[in-house]
């Protein structure tokens, strides 16, 4: 289930200081250019798990808490 943000929210997590490099390509891939999971994990060689991983690290170190 992909996460509905504003855009206003999806701009706060792209500026977040916090993230990793891999967490902000991840964050370009899947929200800002729509791909798949699978897609990202492909164009990343990770696992899928590992990109819902960055996803939830990149929520969690934006909005301070698990959503």
């Amino acid at each position: 289930m992909r996460y509905k943000y504003s855009p206003c929210e999806l701009e706060q997590m792209r500026r977040c200081p916090y993230l990793t490099d891999r967490e902000r390509k991840v964050l370009k891939l899947y929200y800002f250019r729509g791909w798949e999971a699978e897609d990202v994990a492909a164009e990343m060689d990770v696992s899928r798990v590992t990109v819902f991983n960055l996803l939830r690290s990149l929520r969690e170190k934006t909005f301070g808490v698990s959503q």
